[in-house]
């Protein structure tokens, strides 16, 4: 079986070969759908190939050659076809080795991703910029100009992608902060007897997205169903690193690293012989 395999494989690699020596006195679109095919061929035999070049040694397949004369010519290239694909299969294997290793390492960028059960939808209530409050009662709350606008003081950035908001406002009252990303996120917090508010951003729970991002703050009084004109809108950069960038498109990297490999490989076999 491996050597009727084998013949196979060199009655292909020999009709390359001459249908080759064919394209190269031609000229003009003739010649380009040719090597077109030629380059479709040289794939068809590397994928029928392969067993046989992982399961025959070179010095095998020579002697192979001696005994069987006729395919003598072919041996060069049969065994230049086995170290090019052979080298791609490799870095192929690596590549996905190296990608199933990142999602195995990493499950909170790779793991599956979380469900959400939507419950109620509401008419959306279309405030400053065009942001969306999701809480009824914020939603039908009546506007009190002499209420006290909150302000925020400041962004830190933390370890892990997350962020403090720093702020004042009236004390002993709720902050309603809006946060723009795809979509609008709520965060609510209370200012103490000074009127300091602190609210906390974590990028495990909502991950936001590199670029400029925006920030509205105003005051809420549920039990007067009340709140206060937003403050003034701020912005704010999210910066992500490039060991970040890279873990995120490890997927579209090793996709098209696999791509390049297999266009490269069949190109230079295309060149080589």
């Amino acid at each position: 079986m491996k050597n009727k395999w084998l013949n196979l494989v060199l009655l292909l690699t020999n009709q390359i070969y001459q249908k080759k020596q064919l394209v190269i006195g031609q000229t003009g679109l003739g010649a380009v759908g040719n090597i077109f095919t030629l380059i479709l061929l040289e794939t068809v035999l590397a994928i029928i190939s392969l067993p046989l070049y992982i399961s025959l040694r070179t010095g095998s397949v020579t002697a192979f050659f001696a005994e069987k004369g006729s395919y003598a010519k072919v041996n060069f290239d049969y065994n230049l076809r086995r170290v090019i694909t052979l080298t791609g299969v490799i870095i192929i294997a690596l590549i996905w080795a190296t990608k199933l290793a990142l999602i195995v390492a990493l499950p909170k960028v790779y793991g599956p991703l979380p469900l959400y059960a939507v419950t109620d939808f509401r008419p959306a209530d279309i405030l400053s910029k065009d942001l969306v409050a999701t809480e009824t009662g914020i939603q039908t709350a009546r506007i009190m100009k002499s209420m006290f606008k909150p302000q925020i003081t400041g962004v830190n950035k933390l370890k892990g992608g997350n962020y403090t908001f720093l702020g004042i406002g009236q004390p002993n009252s709720t902050v309603i902060l809006l946060l723009t990303d795809k979509q609008t996120a709520i965060y609510s917090g209370q200012t103490d007897k000074n009127g300091q508010w602190q609210i906390d951003y974590l990028a495990s729970k909502f991950k936001l997205s590199a670029g400029n991002h925006s920030v509205i703050v105003f005051g809420y009084d549920a039990k007067l169903g009340v709140r206060s004109e937003t403050g003034l809108e701020q912005f704010f950069k999210v910066q992500t690193s490039w060991l970040e960038s890279f873990t995120s498109n490890v997927d579209v990297l090793a996709n098209w690293s696999v791509v390049i490999i297999i266009l490269l490989g069949v190109f230079l076999t295309f060149l080589t012989l």
